[in-house]
């Protein structure tokens, strides 16, 4: 069957127009592969990466990582079809990756196991999620790290989040995720019939992770205005602008879950991956929108309830998010000269608002230590930098214009959201998250990470009380009813 290979010429083009002066890093993926029927490119996959077979040798060694979760493309089993193709050229073990939970999760001892494994092994397939993605990349490292690093082929099954072609993980760490340095996969192969056949929540979850590009870099702008992060970039800003130039046109497709629009949202995750990688970092798509996804995952896996899927909430964190800097933009409109309020860098008071909202996560406040060394950190950077936030706000006139580019208005991403048939509030989602629960989220984000945001912002202005929350909130419930009439 005919397949769609992107990269290495395409995505070297794009890099060239968006970063002429070669502001990023090299992008370590060397094959990524799209289209229908690409399932059957695993194997050659693995051979154009491996060395030429010396005459006599032994075949090479192939790791096949897997978790429980069953994939069919057409009624057959996606993994069986993987290592059946695999083990006519190789020796294929098969690894079942399983922590006792119904859903897999990154944390230290399946990172132990995979890689385990996968020493000695001469090349890796991960099959799966991002979830395997994750693992594998972390374990192929530690392989390498050993002094052997194994070829690392990812065979992608859905269309639900961008790390399969990034060199990070997500790992779980003390209740809390983390995003750690991996490894490049040396190909991802994304079989759009496979994907096509997904959980129609999974794709529709990848078009929510799609909606992060349209605030995430106003935060990580505004992190480098006040000195916060040094790793700004707008060559990658505009990389990402090329990438998703299109999203509206195809997000009614994801909805029908027609082929080529699920296609188009496998390219444009791929790309996205792509741009973390070459950036050097996540803050370019992870902002308000991401800590708000990963509040709910902390308070849902500490108390053993069901995750629900990171990209759709993703989705409805970016329909808050914007509507942060809805409210933003409109109170500096009408209050010029507004000054920080140091009294928000002051780490007791802090440090008790960090213990409260992580004591319902867990009591022995290990969480909240963890968080609170991140979030102290952020203010200790802030508090050194006070002149450049300063500095900023008595200019503000002439950077709000930058900002407000890189933010689309909260009600145009509801739209773009229920177009896709994906979630657009935290209510929507699966499993529902109740109001209190959404506004604890939204509320304590910013104390969880070392990333400055427009929460942080909104903070330091004395802006995130409780009445500024909630008008937040009703923002992005006025938006995302005024999107309503747009989903089927």
């Amino acid at each position: 069957m005919p397949t769609d290979t992107y990269v290495v010429e395409p995505i070297e083009e794009l890099l060239t127009q968006a970063d002429p002066d070669h502001t990023l890093a090299p992008c370590g993926l060397r094959q990524l592969i799209i289209g229908p029927g690409a399932l059957g490119a695993v194997a050659d996959a693995v051979t154009r990466l491996l060395p030429a077979p010396q005459p006599g040798s032994v075949p090479p060694r192939v790791s096949l990582l897997v978790d429980r979760t069953r994939i069919t493309r057409s009624g057959e089993d996606v993994k069986d079809l993987i290592q059946a193709q695999l083990a006519a050229r190789f020796n294929v073990v098969r690894s079942v990756l399983d922590d006792g939970h119904a859903e897999l999760h990154v944390v230290d001892s399946v990172l132990d196991e995979a890689a385990g494994v996968v020493l000695g092994a001469d090349a890796v397939v991960a099959v799966g999620g991002g979830t395997i993605s994750d693992i594998a990349k972390v374990a192929v490292q530690r392989a390498g790290a050993g002094g052997s690093t194994p070829v690392l082929v990812s065979v992608q099954t859905a269309a639900s989040v961008d790390g399969y072609t990034d060199d990070v993980s997500v790992v779980l760490r003390d209740g809390v995720k983390r995003t750690v340095p991996s490894c490049w996969p040396d190909a991802v192969i994304s079989d759009t019939d496979v994907i096509a056949e997904a959980p129609e929540a999974m794709n529709r979850a990848g078009f929510g992770e799609m909606t992060s590009m349209l605030v995430a870099p106003a935060d990580w702008r505004l992190a480098s205005l006040v000195g916060a992060d040094q790793t700004y970039k707008p060559s990658a800003v505009r990389l990402l602008g090329m990438v998703g130039k299109d999203l509206d046109s195809w997000s009614a497709g994801v909805r029908e879950a027609e082929a080529e629009s699920v296609g188009a949202l496998a390219r444009a995750l791929a790309l996205r991956g792509i741009v973390t990688g070459v950036a050097g970092t996540t803050a370019v798509l992870s902002g308000v929108e991401h800590l708000i996804s990963h509040m709910l995952d902390q308070y849902h896996g500490a108390h053993d309830e069901p995750i629900g899927f990171h990209g759709a909430q993703v989705g409805a964190g970016s329909v808050i998010a914007a509507s942060a800097w809805d409210m933003l933009f409109e109170r500096l409109a009408a209050a010029p000269g507004s000054r920080p309020h140091l009294a928000a860098l002051d780490h007791g008071p802090a440090r008790e608002r960090v213990l409260a909202a992580f004591e319902r996560v867990d009591p022995s406040l290990r969480v909240a230590d963890e968080c609170w060394r991140d979030y102290s950190a952020k203010l200790d950077a802030v508090g050194r930098n006070l002149d450049r936030v300063e500095a900023m706000l008595e200019r503000w006139t002439d950077v709000r214009g930058e900002l407000r580019d890189l933010v689309r208005p909260a009600d145009s991403i509801a739209a773009a959201l229920a177009g896709a048939g994906a979630p657009v509030s935290l209510s929507g989602l699966e499993p529902s998250v109740n109001a209190e629960l959404g506004r604890w989220a939204v509320e304590n984000c910013a104390l969880m990470r070392n990333r400055f945001t427009v929460v942080d912002l909104l903070t330091l202005l004395g802006w995130w009380g409780t009445a500024d929350v909630d008008e937040v909130l009703a923002r992005a419930a006025q938006a995302a009813a005024a999107a309503a009439p747009e989903r089927k």
